[in-house]
C-alpha cells in the first residue's frame, strides 16, 4: 500500500511538471488558428510569419551571423609555454654539493595584429550579419506575399462555392418552371433538357471547386508547418480595391527600404572592409611575450621580456588577396545595378497590374453584376408571359453567373496583385486597405 502511494505520487508530479511545461510554451509553439471561425488576411498571415519554418531556418543563421561578430574583433588567445630540463626533473645537486630545483622554462605570449586589423574583422562580419538580417526580411517578405495570394484564393474558392451552390438551386426553380410548362403542354421537352443540362454542368464544376479547395488546404498548411489535412477557420472578407499610388511614391519606398537593396549594399560595405584589411595585411604583425627561465645562473638573468614581429615577404599573395577583394566589390555593385533595375521593372508592371485590378473590380461592381441580374428578370418575365425561349433564360443564368464568379476573381486578384506590389515596395503601401464587405448579388 505504501508503495501505491509513492507511484500515485509520482505520477501526480509528473503530470504537474508536464502541465506546467506546456503553460510555459511560447506562444509562436501554438497554433494561432486554433479557436478561430474566420481567419482574415492579416492574421493567416502573422500566422505563417510565426510559424514558418523556412523562416525559422533563416533567423537561425542570422543568429549565428550575429555570433561571429564578437570573435572576428577579439585578439588571438594567449599562448602559454612550459619546458624542462628533463634530466633535472626531480631536482639536482650542483658541483658544489648545493640542492637545486629543476631546471624549466615558463613563457607568455600575446600576438597583436596591425592597429585597425581586428576593427575592419569586426565591421565586416557586422556587415554580413545585416546583410542576414535583411535576408530574413526578403524571406518575409515573399511569405506575406505567398499567404496572401493562398488567401485569396481560399476566399475565392469559398465564395465560388456558394456562387455555385446559389446558382443549381436557382436553375433547379427553373427546371421545375419548365416542367410544369411542359406538363401543361405550352412548353417543349427541350426546355426541362436544357435546365437538366445545365444543372449538371454546375455539379462539375463544384467538383473542380472542391479539389481547388483542397489543395488550397495543403498548401496554405505547408506554409503554417502544420500536416496538409488539417482544418482551416473560413475566410473573412477581402481587402478593398483602392486606387495604387504613384510609381514615384512606390519607386522611393522600393529604392529606400528593399530588403534585397540593403543586402546587397551591406554586402558591398562588406567587401570594401575586406579590401582595406588585404591592404593593412602588407603590415606586419606583432607578439610581445614574457618569461622566466632558471636556466641561467643568476637571478637577474632569468626574467626576460620581448617582442616579435613578422615579415610580410609574400607580397603576391596579398596583392591577389586584395585584388579578389575589389573584383567582389565591382561584382556587387554591378548586382545591385541589376538587381534594382529589375525591382523597378517588376515595380511598375506590378503596380500597372494592380490598377487593371481596381478598374475591373469596379466594372463588374457597378456595370456587369446589376446588368446580368436584369437580364436574368427580364428572360425570366418574357419566358414566364410566353413571349420568350427558354434557352435565353439559361443562356441569362449562365452570364449572371459569370458576372459573380468574375466580381470574385477580380477581387482576389486584386488581393494577389497587391500582395506582389508590396513585395516589390519593401512593405505595406502608404495607405492600408479597408475590408469590403459581401454583398449578395440576389442570390437566394
Amino acid at each position: 500500500m505504501h508503495a501505491f502511494y509513492w507511484f500515485a505520487a509520482a505520477a501526480l508530479s509528473v503530470w504537474l511538471l508536464a502541465a506546467a511545461d506546456v503553460a510555459a510554451l511560447p506562444p509562436e509553439d501554438r497554433d494561432p488558428l486554433d479557436g478561430l471561425e474566420r481567419v482574415s488576411t492579416e492574421t493567416l498571415t502573422r500566422a505563417v510569419l510565426a510559424r514558418n519554418a523556412g523562416l525559422d531556418a533563416m533567423q537561425a543563421a542570422l543568429e549565428a551571423a550575429r555570433a561571429r561578430v564578437v570573435p572576428a574583433g577579439a585578439l588571438e588567445d594567449p599562448t602559454l609555454t612550459y619546458g624542462v630540463a628533463p634530466q633535472t626533473v626531480g631536482g639536482f645537486r650542483t658541483p658544489g654539493g648545493d640542492y637545486r630545483g629543476p631546471n624549466q622554462r615558463i613563457e607568455i605570449s600575446q600576438a597583436l595584429p596591425w592597429p585597425g586589423k581586428l576593427d575592419l574583422r569586426a565591421e565586416a562580419a557586422r556587415l554580413e550579419a545585416d546583410a542576414a538580417g535583411e535576408d530574413v526580411e526578403a524571406l518575409r517578405l515573399d511569405l506575406a506575399a505567398a499567404a496572401k495570394s493562398a488567401f485569396a484564393e481560399w476566399h475565392y474558392v469559398h465564395r465560388a462555392l456558394d456562387i455555385n451552390a446559389a446558382t443549381q438551386a436557382l436553375v433547379d426553380e427553373l427546371r421545375g418552371s419548365a416542367e410544369g410548362r411542359y406538363a401543361a403542354g405550352i412548353a417543349s421537352q427541350q426546355d426541362v433538357l436544357q435546365a437538366e443540362v445545365e444543372l449538371q454542368r454546375l455539379k462539375a464544376e463544384r467538383f473542380g471547386l472542391d479539389r481547388k479547395r483542397l489543395e488550397i488546404v495543403a498548401r496554405l498548411n505547408a506554409l503554417l508547418n502544420r500536416p496538409p489535412q488539417s482544418p482551416l477557420p473560413a475566410p473573412a472578407g477581402l481587402p478593398q480595391a483602392r486606387p495604387v499610388p504613384p510609381f514615384e511614391t512606390l519607386r522611393a519606398a522600393a529604392l529606400e527600404e528593399h530588403p534585397e537593396l540593403e543586402l546587397l549594399s551591406d554586402r558591398i560595405a562588406a567587401n570594401e572592409a575586406r579590401a582595406e584589411l588585404a591592404k593593412k595585411e602588407f603590415l606586419p604583425d606583432f607578439e610581445l611575450f614574457t618569461g622566466y627561465n632558471s636556466l641561467w645562473d643568476e637571478n637577474v638573468k632569468r626574467w626576460i621580456v620581448g617582442a616579435s614581429i613578422n615579415v610580410p615577404i609574400g607580397r603576391d599573395k596579398r596583392r591577389a588577396a586584395l585584388d579578389e577583394a575589389r573584383a567582389n566589390t565591382r561584382r556587387l555593385e554591378a548586382q545591385l545595378e541589376d538587381r534594382r533595375s529589375a525591382l523597378l521593372s517588376a515595380l511598375e508592371q506590378s503596380r500597372a497590374a494592380v490598377a487593371e485590378s481596381v478598374a475591373t473590380v469596379a466594372l463588374y461592381r457597378d456595370e456587369l453584376i446589376p446588368l446580368s441580374i436584369e437580364n436574368l428578370s427580364a428572360a425570366r418575365a418574357a419566358y414566364g408571359a410566353g413571349g420568350g425561349r427558354f434557352l435565353d433564360v439559361i443562356v441569362a443564368e449562365q452570364r449572371k453567373l459569370e458576372a459573380e464568379l468574375g466580381l470574385q476573381r477580380a477581387r482576389a486578384d486584386y488581393l494577389m496583385r497587391r500582395a506582389e506590389l508590396e513585395r516589390w515596395v519593401g512593405g505595406a503601401l502608404p495607405r492600408e486597405a479597408a475590408v469590403e464587405p459581401e454583398v449578395n448579388h440576389g442570390n437566394p
